[in-house]
């Protein structure tokens, strides 16, 4: 492993906060969004992935304080930490359609872990917004399992489009004397060499 430098260390805690930001704001807003893996992805892009997974860690572990039950999906946001580096280096971060296409990807991802997540540990019923639609299903006469997909889908569908876009617009808005000092930022600046 590299060394990571001062200005990814300084970057970090930003990053979570921009993640506990999000999702408290998701929160008190109520909206059917989670907004907690924007700095996530920002950080792990233009990064690296053990920082990136830094900031999924640090995130989940300060959301647990106040809702317990998200402390397993914690493994979620280290993952998209690794993830974001790695589409930086695949320069799925260049261009709008790239970004909806990240969204979905990675929709389809969170949505794969979270489901036995919440299917087997809370029966379905984590404590969010989501927990609507399963109740809903589930009243319906459908099982728990195809329930949470179509609950945790949806959720991060909605969730995962809005945040890559907003990533692509924040990438694309970052001066390039300020990404060239980052270990990832060689992946960003190809459009302008």
């Amino acid at each position: 492993m590299k060394k990571i430098d001062k200005l990814t260390i300084f970057l970090i805690p930003i990053g979570i906060a921009i993640n506990v930001v999000g999702g408290q704001l998701a929160i008190l807003l109520k909206l059917p969004l989670f907004l907690d893996s924007i700095g996530t992805f920002v950080v792990g892009a233009l990064c690296g992935g053990i920082p990136g997974a830094l900031v999924g860690l640090g995130c989940g572990l300060i959301n647990a304080i106040s809702l317990p039950t998200l402390l397993p999906y914690t493994i979620i946001g280290v993952l998209f930490g690794i993830l974001a580096s790695f589409l930086a280096k695949k320069n799925m971060f260049s261009s709008f359609w790239k970004a909806i296409i990240n969204g979905i990807v990675i929709a389809i991802i969170g949505t794969g872990i979270a489901v036995p997540i919440t299917a087997t540990i809370y029966g379905g019923f984590v404590g969010t917004g989501a927990s609507v639609i399963v109740t809903t299903l589930m009243a319906a006469g459908w099982d728990v399992i195809p329930a949470t997909f179509v609950s945790e889908l949806s959720s991060e569908l909605m969730d995962k489009l809005v945040c890559l876009i907003i990533i692509f617009f924040v990438l694309k808005s970052m001066p390039a004397r300020f990404v060239v000092k980052l270990p990832n930022g060689k992946y960003f600046l190809k459009e302008e060499v």
